[in-house]
This record gives structure tokens, sequence and C-alpha cells, in this order.
């Protein structure tokens, strides 16, 4: 006996979604993105029916991993066309600071040369000050990676805490020797 899992995700009214091959088309007021159901699930375990008059998705699977899988995309794919996501990473350190031209950001994180990060297109970067960055977009997997991968330009001491880290996140310091 197969158990068969069923979700259904509202769509707000101003937010259109069209199925095209083996992708989802997201289009809302602040833009659109798509998502590739061959990479989410290469097998073909799932489907997906879009239902335009009543402004629903229905998930129909036999996974459960791939059922909470799709209603976490979906939801992410729906809010990011509607609000967008926001992550700030902060910058501590003396001297370390940031500086952006263009959609390139230039790092001086210590080292004797300066960094560089091209940021794709589709993300917006704003530099509040030089020691807080901004990134703006409509996909929340590429908005946490971009920030993922600026972090790992210089990671926070254990002892000081210099380096980048996302705003609110909390690190926890070690206590140097003692005689």
């Amino acid at each position: 006996m197969i158990i068969q899992y069923s979700r259904i995700v509202s769509i707000p009214e101003n937010v259109l979604v069209q199925k095209r091959k083996n992708s989802l088309l997201f289009i809302g007021p602040l833009g659109r993105t798509t998502l590739n159901l061959q990479s989410i699930d290469p097998k073909g375990l799932a489907a997906i029916s879009i239902n335009q008059k009543e402004q629903i998705i229905h998930i129909l699977t036999s996974s459960k991993l791939l059922h909470g899988l799709y209603k976490t995309q979906l939801s992410n794919r729906i809010y990011g066309v509607l609000r967008g996501y926001l992550m700030y990473l902060k910058i501590i350190g003396v001297g370390y600071r940031a500086h952006l031209d263009k959609n390139i950001l230039f790092f001086k994180l210590g080292y004797s040369h300066d960094l560089v990060f091209q940021v794709p297109l589709s993300i917006r970067v704003f530099l509040i000050d030089p020691t807080l960055v901004c990134l703006f977009g409509l996909d929340k997997n590429q908005i946490t990676h971009i920030a993922s991968k600026i972090c790992h330009l210089r990671r926070p001491s254990v002892y000081k805490g210099k380096g980048i880290r996302l705003l609110d996140e909390n690190i926890f310091i070690k206590t140097g020797k003692k005689k």
C-alpha cells in the first residue's frame, strides 16, 4: 500500500504561477523567479497541479520528505516575489571595511590586498555604512548562499570576534590564556 501525502499551498491574488516543462514560474510585484522541479525531484515522484481560479497549488507525493520540501520551496518563492528577502552582514575589526562599485564589492579585511567579490545581477547590494552590507533578492536560497560566501572571506575569529558575520549572529568568544 502506497501512502499519498497531499498539501495545498495558497497563492496570493497578485502572484501568478505558471507551469513550464520542468519548472514553475512565479511572477509578482517585485519581479519573477523560477523553481526547477527536475533538480528537486529527478525521479519525478511528485505531482503538482495549479488551479488559477481557486488560487491554489496542489502537491501530491508518495514521499514525506519531498512533501515538506516542495511546500517550503513554493512558499519561499511566493514570499520572495511578494516581499523579497533581506540579509545584513556586519564587518567587525579595526580597519575592516567594504566599498561598493556597481555590483562588485571590495573588502579590506586585514590582508595585504583587497578582496574582490562579484555579486550576481539578481541580487541588489547596499552599503549602509562601510561596515554594514545589505543584500536584497527574490530567491532565499541564492541570498543565503551569497551571504555565506561573503562570510567565508573572513570568518569571525574565536578569540577577538573580528571578521564578517550576520547582523544577528552570536559568536562565542573563547577566553585567552590565564597566568
